[in-house]
Formats: structure tokens, C-alpha cells, sequence
């Protein structure tokens, strides 16, 4: 009998857990899961905290094949998954040229001028890959960690379905 891939999903906001928004991203990944045969044994969601955030990444890291993260890659002061992620498992946070080019295109496409904020989104982890957002500004990336596969997706639900489908079920 072989071993089940098992996941984690973890989405990130203040407002989710303020029941400001209903989380439909944790029904949504966990359905995905399901199509796979990958059994999702935890859903968790954590406030915009380092601290909580860096708990519950080593968590799932430490008992998941898969970690499906949700939120937290916007431009706003708040939005801490890259870099609380990459402080958690000791990597820096590198800028990604081609991710940049990317966000300064969908501005310029929208008839808009880029704030200096939304710069922060073509930051990664040392290592990561580049997950392409057809639809908003916010990339998605994964990493390798101790064993798992950690797929940071943004939080908006039509990027996030739309990036699930496209780049991370492949």
C-alpha cells in the first residue's frame, strides 16, 4: 500500500478571519485535491501576523507532500506571504526582472501608473518559481521545502482558480 500525497491548504487575511469575506478558496483547492486524489488533511487560515504566519508554514511543511497557500501577495503593507515565507525556511527575497516587466505591462494595459508598492510583487523567495497571473497583479510562485511543494496563489478567487487550473494541477 503506497503512501497518499497529502496537503495542507492555508489561506492568509485579517479579513477572513474577521468574517469579513467567506474563505470559498479553501472549498475550491480542496476540490481540486479531491479530483487528484490527494487527500487534504488540514485547512487552515491565519491573520496578516509574521509570527502566525511563520508557525503555520513550518506546520504544514513539516506534515504535508502539498501546501496550497492562499493570499497575502498584493502590494499593501499587509500582504507578507513572500516575505514571511522566505524568512521562515532561511532564503532571501530576490527580484524578478521578467515578474516586474510583467506588472508594469498590466498597468500600462489598464491605462494606469504603476505605484511604487506594486513593485514589491516581483520579490521571491531564493529559488522559487514564478507562477504567471493572467489576470491581476500578484504572481504566484512555489517552492521546495523539507520534502513539500509549497504553492503561494493569490487570494482573489478568479486569479486563484484560474492559476490553479493553469499552473499548478499541470
Amino acid at each position: 500500500m503506497g503512501h497518499r500525497v497529502r496537503a495542507e491548504i492555508l489561506t492568509i487575511g485579517d479579513e477572513l478571519l474577521r468574517g469579513e469575506i467567506v474563505d470559498s478558496n479553501k472549498a475550491f483547492l480542496a476540490e481540486r485535491l479531491l479530483t487528484l486524489d490527494v487527500e487534504c488533511r488540514h485547512q487552515i487560515s491565519v491573520c496578516d501576523d509574521p509570527v502566525d504566519m511563520t508557525e503555520a508554514f513550518r506546520i504544514a511543511v513539516g506534515r504535508a507532500d502539498i501546501v496550497l497557500v492562499s493570499g497575502g501577495l498584493g502590494p499593501t503593507r499587509d500582504d507578507l506571504t513572500a516575505e514571511v515565507l522566505a524568512q521562515a525556511f532561511g532564503r532571501e527575497l530576490c527580484l524578478d526582472e521578467s515578474s516586474l516587466e510583467t506588472i508594469r505591462a498590466f498597468f500600462k494595459n489598464v491605462g494606469r501608473e504603476m505605484s511604487p508598492n506594486n513593485a514589491k510583487q516581483a520579490y521571491f523567495p531564493t529559488a522559487a518559481e514564478v507562477l504567471p497571473n493572467p489576470l491581476g497583479t500578484a504572481p504566484g510562485f512555489m517552492i521546495e521545502e523539507g520534502g513539500s511543494l509549497v504553492f503561494c496563489l493569490p487570494g482573489v478567487p478568479r486569479e486563484l482558480h484560474r492559476m490553479m487550473d493553469e499552473e499548478v494541477l499541470p
